[in-house]
């Protein structure tokens, strides 16, 4: 919850401009100039009314004597079109308090599962904010800016899913954001699949506007600040031109998990019925992440002078079982006294319990900044040209929970040991167990550990840079026709900053030399700290080139009106560079997402509009879109709307869309993901465990839950995603105030890629001894000490993305 105090007063001369400077935070000053409204960009029209001033979504119902070109259809209409809309005017957005495009999306009940919030700062897409319309992630909605597309974010989603990000969008010039809730790939190509989000910027603008903001949540953090500015000259109706810059700055600070109260604060949700998933709570050395207080076991490097070949010593009072020895803590003061830790005593041995959650971070801190300058001007009487360009800024900076040295990507490191002889032949004093004289990998007491460095939380920063520029022309000519042609450039340039992540080149030293201190890890020089996790950064850019044109043309009368046909074509290349960002396998954890490629887009589309009576209208579309990669498509669409009485309509529509491949699906990508495994019971049995009625009981270390990995790379093969969707509603107007609509849609998707769909039939096979399935391979783990002979774990799947699978979504969209 914001809380904003809300001022308004008019900006004229110095004593304006002064109100303006003198605004304090937690103030939240608007300044209002005239601007104007019409914001198609077509041939000029007479002065436009002022939008609506209800605070709520409006819907394409609604009244309106003004004729403009609507998402998805290439004529001019008043609103009441086919397919459902959801319209958001700038004065709805500033009356809900809502500062940002990202927020205002969703707002939008369409935008459900799938999307990518600004929150979710640590995933693969983080620093970016993506819609899903209707659940169907965020490659099936498209994103324009005044009909037009822009470039993606450089990192996808989960590595795979390509996307627009609405952080990098000014919304200071924006005019309203129309939602288009139903497929539309017959008019924009791919992506469309669940929907489009089209934001509609103004252009028109006089005189000064500006607003000065602030405000905190209701428990007097998660400050806002937020500044805009604008100017506009000119008057199109009167002088034929106008010409506005415009700019805004906002900052939103970081609230963190440790600034709010159960539940959101703990992992322990004993109290509530729940289960306890803090670090350690379950005294399992093998499934531990670690503490921030270290913890070991007696161990032995199974290679002499490999730190990371350690086996646990099995305590010889467990007889057959193999257990280890009791653990211990290496701070003889016990547990870290940071309110986060409970130490417990059982027979495992001593260990920590830590929560983690309140390390981690439930809104990022946030810094845009952006400006756009904007031109538009009538050409003769009959034709209207623009030309924008903009640069945004986007910073999104995060935390999560101190770092583990138990990773298993790009090494595994759970064996880690602290060996009992340094490198420079001295007795390891982090070691308990050391004593002089002894050599490694023979009769040396190794400690295998358990433990997160507490002064590498992890620190996530993305600095997203946008360029945009964009101009056309629109008008009529000759007998009823008309036409637009576009053109865009945008380009994206991300920089990703990664802090907390382990070096292994680092930590070996670190290991090796004796140089941090694991018993009081605060007693470590800083430098040794830098050297375990000096930053990784990387850096990612995409681009775009469009140019399209449209020509439309009434060509003769109905009972209804008059018969529209429109049809245009389209170029586009698009071009992606994310790098590995652990390409020398440098960093522990830190995924080696890649994704690289560059295409052209050829298009041609068509609609035909027929009001065969007055109450029935017919709408027919299509589009062919053919792809450099090496494959086409054709994507048709139907619609109708029926109105037997004034108060009443019926409509509904029926199309077949698809989703292109992305750049990491089918050029040059990969991504590794990870989830909890455990061994079947032929492993354990074959790594000390018991065979019983209900499978098997027992095994070692080696075969206990673990995280295996599902590595999914790139396959030039893929076919596109092909959908059917169709809608049916209702729209009821008792009066004119008054408003009621209900729509039916129901779309699925086939050939749905997805990484490593047979990645269980692989995991299955290699542990029965058959073949893998086809582009399939593994990477396995090293011998277990303790029984070398046995068959060795996965600990990662290699495998291809592919077209396996599909999906159905389906519901109701009320609104009133």
């Amino acid at each position: 919850m914001k809380i904003n105090t809300t001022l308004a007063l008019s900006l004229r001369g110095s004593a304006g401009l002064r109100a303006l400077i003198l605004c304090g935070a937690g103030a939240s000053t608007a300044l209002y100039g005239a601007p104007a409204f019409a914001q198609d960009t077509s041939a000029p029209t007479p002065p436009p009314t002022v939008a609506p001033t209800s605070p709520a979504p409006q819907d394409d119902q609604s009244a309106s004597a003004t004729d403009i070109v609507v998402t998805g259809t290439l004529f001019r209409s008043n609103r009441d079109t086919v397919s459902p809309i959801t319209t958001l005017t700038n004065e709805n957005l500033e009356k809900a308090g809502i500062t940002n495009v990202a927020d205002a999306i969703r707002s939008i009940s369409a935008d459900n599962s799938g999307s990518i919030p600004s929150a979710f700062a640590n995933g693969f897409g983080s620093g970016g904010a993506g819609v899903s319309l209707r659940g169907l992630t965020v490659n099936s909605t498209l994103v324009l800016i005044d009909g037009i597309r822009t470039t993606s974010y450089p990192y996808a989603d989960d590595g795979q899913r390509s996307f627009v990000d609405l952080n990098s969008i000014q919304k200071s010039n924006i005019d309203r954001i129309e939602v288009l809730k139903d497929g539309a790939s017959s008019t924009y190509g791919a992506d469309a699949i669940g929907g489009v989000v089209n934001i509609i910027t103004r252009k028109e603008i006089k005189g000064f506007e500006g607003t000065v903001e602030g405000g905190v949540s209701q428990r007097g953090d998660g400050g806002e600040q937020r500044l805009t500015l604008t100017y506009g000259y000119g008057d199109l109706s009167t002088q034929g031109f106008n010409i506005y810059l415009t700019g805004e700055y906002e900052h939103d600070e970081l609230i963190s998990a440790a600034n709010r109260k159960f539940p959101y604060n703990t992992a322990d949700l004993t109290s509530i019925g729940g289960i306890n998933a803090n670090v350690g709570a379950d005294g399992g050395f093998g499934t531990r992440l670690g503490a921030t207080s270290a913890v070991v076991r007696p161990a032995r490097e199974i290679v002499a002078g490999d730190i990371f070949s350690g086996a646990y010593i099995p305590d010889p009072a467990t007889g057959t079982d193999l257990l280890p020895f009791a653990t211990r803590i290496l701070n003889p003061g016990g547990c870290a006294t940071n309110g986060l830790t409970i130490q417990h005593s059982d027979a495992t041995g001593d260990y920590c319990e830590e929560n983690q959650i309140p390390y981690g971070t439930l809104q990022p801190e946030q810094t845009r900044y952006g400006a756009t300058a904007h031109l538009t001007a009538n050409v003769g009487s009959n034709a209207q040209a623009y030309l924008t360009g903009t640069y945004y800024h986007s910073r999104v900076y995060s935390e999560a929970a101190p770092f583990s040295v138990r990773q298993r990507n790009p090494i595994n490191t759970t064996n880690l040991v602290l060996p009992a002889i340094l490198a420079n032949g001295q007795v390891n004093p982090n070691n308990p167990y050391a004593v002089a004289g002894c050599t490694e990998g023979v009769d040396c007491v190794d400690a295998q550990l358990s433990f997160a460095f507490p002064q590498l939380i992890q620190r996530a920063t993305t600095e997203n840079d946008v360029y945009r520029v964009a101009g056309g022309i629109s008008g009529k000519f000759g007998d009823g026709w008309g036409y637009s042609v576009d053109a865009t450039y945008a380009r994206s340039d991300l920089k990703g900053t990664n802090a907390g992540y382990i070096n292994i080149a680092g930590l070996t030293s670190a290991v090796m030399n004796g140089t941090y201190n694991f018993v009081d890890p605060s007693a470590t020089p800083q430098s040794v700290v830098d050297a375990i996790s000096p930053n990784a950064i990387t850096s990612a850019k995409s681009e775009l080139y469009m140019i399209q044109g449209n020509l439309t043309k009434e060509l003769f009368q109905l009972p209804g009106g008059p018969l529209q046909v429109g049809v245009g074509g389209s170029i586009r290349h698009e071009t992606l560079d994310n790098p590995n960002a652990n390409a020398n396998n440098a960093f522990l954890g830190l995924n080696a997402v890649t994704a690289s490629g560059k295409r052209t887009i050829y298009s041609a589309y068509f609609e035909v509009d027929a009001p065969v009576v007055k109450a029935l209208d017919i709408n027919l579309s299509g589009r062919y879109d053919h792809y450099s990669d090496g494959f086409s498509n054709f994507s048709p669409k139907a619609g109708f709307k029926f109105r037997p009485i004034p108060q009443l309509m019926i409509r509904g529509t029926y199309s077949r869309g698809f989703r292109a491949p992305s750049f990491a699906e089918s050029q040059n990508g990969a991504v590794i993901g990870y989830t909890s495994a455990t061994p079947p019971c032929s492993a354990i049995i074959a790594h000390g465990g018991t065979a019983t009625a209900d499978g098997c009981t027992g095994g070692n270390a080696y075969v206990s839950p673990y995280s295996i990995g599902f590595n999914s790379a790139s396959n030039p093969n893929l076919k596109p995603e092909k959908s059917r969707s169709f809608t049916g509603g209702v729209v009821i107007e008792p009066t004119r105030w008054l408003s009621f609509t209900a729509d039916y849609y129901n779309i699925r998707k086939t050939d749905v890629i997805s990484g490593g769909p047979l990645s269980g039939v692989a995991v299955d096979n290699y542990y029965s001894g058959q073949a893998l399935p086809a582009g399939y391979s593994l990477v396995l783990d090293d011998h277990d000490p303790q029984f070398p002979n046995a068959i060795r774990k996965i600990l990662i799947v290699n495998s291809p993305y592919a077209n396996a699978a599909s999906l159905e979504t389906s519901g109701v969209d009320v609104s009133l």
